[in-house]
């Protein structure tokens, strides 16, 4: 699994979905992601507890690998610094030079 985007994410995830937080290096912002429903393969009985885990932990970093690349889309990267931050925290005015407010 890759590393976050963001210094900071949350993992929602549970036994029937999928869903993670990533929030803003500079003021802590929170963007979650959509819900994905954990498909389970069909494996639901206590004989197959341990390919229905299988099939969750690959589900599972599936899910985080597309949140943490949508995350690309409401994080802006500063250029000085490295934060990955919100639009909030994202020097808009000055966006030539890719940085934050912090930085310009």
């Amino acid at each position: 699994m890759s590393f976050p985007l963001t210094r900071k994410s949350t993992d929602h995830s549970d036994m029937e979905k999928f869903t993670f937080s990533f929030f803003c290096d500079k003021c802590g912002k929170e963007w979650k992601s959509l819900v994905v429903p954990f498909e389970s393969g069909g494996f639901t009985s206590i004989e197959n507890e341990e390919a229905r885990r299988l099939i969750w932990e690959q589900e599972h970093k599936a899910a985080f690998e597309h949140a943490n690349l949508e995350a690309h889309l409401h994080f802006n990267h500063c250029k000085k610094c490295g934060k990955k931050v919100c639009d909030e925290c994202f020097d808009i005015e000055g966006q030539h030079e890719e940085v934050c407010k912090e930085c310009s």
